[in-house]
């Protein structure tokens, strides 16, 4: 009984080891999407980079250069960049208004998936989104016809103030953004291009 013990006990090491093994040489071989970073101020060449969909998002054309960041309440954020009056200016400090400059310069098909441009804290732990989706959404009310994709004319250059809010329900215009420094994520394959950003 004890050499039974002792032959189960032996091949369900030998397997433990086997399937460690295996998840070693898969995370050691893994194929690595390359990371550039960046500095707020310089120009971003997209060169075909995207999010999502290579065909729907042609960035080939496309730069990008992130110009500020600041931390101000929804009603300061509408105040600035829509000039909508709210009266309330000390709402909670809960949206970060990343102000980009978009460069085309030939392309006529696609664009910028901006609702995947997401903007992630130093900390790491959790990330802020494009106002855009709900119907209180800020972008909206400021960029008329604003969608999650931003497409401009070939030859041209546009500056956006997006607003970013905690990725959450209601509670994003109640929640404070207490971070100053942060990563805003411009594409994800093929090269992973991201920007440091760091808000007033």
């Amino acid at each position: 009984m004890a050499k039974k013990r002792l032959a189960v006990l032996v091949v369900f090491s030998v397997a433990l080891l086997a399937v460690g093994v295996r998840i070693w040489w898969v995370n050691v071989s893994l194929p690595r999407i390359p990371e550039e970073t960046y500095e707020t101020g310089e120009w971003v060449r997209l060169g075909g980079a995207f999010h999502d969909n290579a065909s729907s998002e042609d960035t080939s054309g496309y730069s990008i250069k992130v110009v500020s960041a600041e931390v101000m309440s929804r009603s300061e954020y509408l105040e600035k960049c829509a000039g909508i009056a709210m009266g309330d200016q000390d709402g909670a400090r809960c949206v970060v208004d990343v102000t980009l400059i978009i460069r085309n310069e030939g392309t006529k098909q696609g664009g910028l998936n901006v609702f995947q441009m997401v903007l992630t804290p130093g900390r790491g732990n959790e990330y802020l989104i494009c106002d855009v989706m709900n119907e209180d959404a800020l972008w909206p009310q400021v960029e008329s016809g604003a969608d999650t994709t931003v497409s401009i004319r070939p030859g041209t250059e546009y500056e956006v103030h997006i607003p970013y809010v905690f990725n959450g329900g209601e509670e994003v215009y109640e929640r404070e953004v207490n971070d100053r420094d942060f990563k805003l994520l411009l594409s994800r394959m093929p090269v992973r291009k991201m920007v440091k950003v760091s808000a007033e």
